[in-house]
């Protein structure tokens, strides 16, 4: 995460999505940029971030 913090202040690259995971990496979701949300594609696990987008 803070690289891409770091980009965005540096270089001016907005991130799309932020890949977090859980502390156990057990789940990892996408943080989407204001105003996208995050939306489940209909397959894949739903523990997996592929399975996510932002829209």
């Amino acid at each position: 995460m803070f690289m891409a913090l770091k980009d965005w202040v540096e270089q001016g690259t907005v991130p799309d999505a932020i890949t977090v995971s859980s502390s156990n990496n057990v789940v990892s979701l996408p943080l989407c940029v204001y105003p996208k949300k995050i939306t489940y594609s209909g397959s894949g696990a739903v523990t997996a971030a592929a399975s996510y987008g932002c829209h």
